[in-house]
């Protein structure tokens, strides 16, 4: 039977990434070794601003409670705790509160006000075990929250899903829009996403799911500079070969690899011939006729 003491791991994990894995595998271990309670501590988003974030809230615990750990703890953005002192956070919440004895961290780590708290601070404290763990790369190229998303701003679809261990996915409710896709013979499926994900802007293949049933899909996340540019990004996607109707319950896409940029189009008729290519090339991923 586990003990009240805790292998810990802090950090604001968006995206749960592949460095956020070894991390959280590492506390396992450590948990498991000393027969401690298994703890993970996420911040609810990024402290510092971001061009959006990789995992929305829902999102971050559904990606973590998919590892065994015992306990989830998640720390609102800003909070009191956060801005507390690092000598406070550290003895009121990770020892007396969550009886830390481990404390496992990337080398970048930084806790408290102003982020004073550091791994070399816990170091210096007594009663603790500090473990740091070395960032993971991927073909030289170190893996982190800030590297995927310029990664998937660019448009390197591929190498953000590396760096990630799975497709980077967004999800959000079916609305009716104007039916353009219809009109123009490719009718899609229009999402409500929530303002603070990040959301790469172009034209990709992707994968569209419902209810765990998945489809072949072209996705076009952008402003309709053809039809005049709205004010927030609209996100439509045509599902290949699909003729039915699409419910109205939440849906998720799944990008795969990034097509072209989102352009501006002399006419309709253009327009149409390219969405025909895209739709084209999509199937050709698929290997779909």
């Amino acid at each position: 039977m586990k003990t009240k003491n805790s292998a810990v791991t802090i950090g604001t994990f968006d995206g749960v990434h592949k460095g956020h894995k070894l991390l959280i595998e590492k506390t396992l271990l450590a948990a498991k070794k000393n027969n401690y309670k298994s703890v993970v501590v996420a911040l609810e988003k990024p402290v510092r601003r971001v061009s959006g974030v990789l995992s929305l809230g829902k999102e971050k615990i559904a990606e973590l409670s998919k590892f065994p750990v015992d306990e989830i703890v998640v720390l609102k953005v800003p909070s009191e705790i956060l801005l507390s002192e690092p000598e406070d956070f550290f003895n009121n919440f990770l020892i007396k509160f969550l009886n830390a004895k481990i404390i496992l961290c990337g080398q970048d780590f930084a806790f408290g006000k102003n982020r004073k708290g550091s791994a070399a601070w816990l170091k210096k404290q007594p009663n603790i075990k500090l473990e740091i763990i070395n960032p993971l790369k991927i073909s030289g190229k170190q893996i982190s929250s800030s590297k995927i998303r310029a990664l998937l701003e660019r448009g390197d679809i591929t190498g953000a899903n590396k760096m990630l261990g799975r497709n980077y996915y967004f999800s959000g409710m079916p609305f009716k829009d104007r039916g353009l896709g219809a009109k123009l013979g490719f009718p899609t499926v229009n999402l409500k996403i929530d303002a603070d994900k990040l959301l790469p802007k172009g034209v990709f293949v992707s994968l569209i799911e419902q209810n765990g049933k998945f489809f072949a899909a072209v996705t076009n996340i952008g402003l309709r500079p053809t039809f005049g540019k709205t004010d927030a990004l609209i996100c439509e996607t045509h599902i290949l070969n699909f003729s039915g109707i699409w419910k109205k319950s939440k849906t998720t896409v799944y990008l795969l690899k990034k097509l072209r940029s989102e352009k501006k189009f002399k006419n309709i008729a253009e327009l149409k011939a390219q969405i025909a290519e895209d739709t084209l090339k999509a199937k050709k991923y698929f290997q779909i006729a």
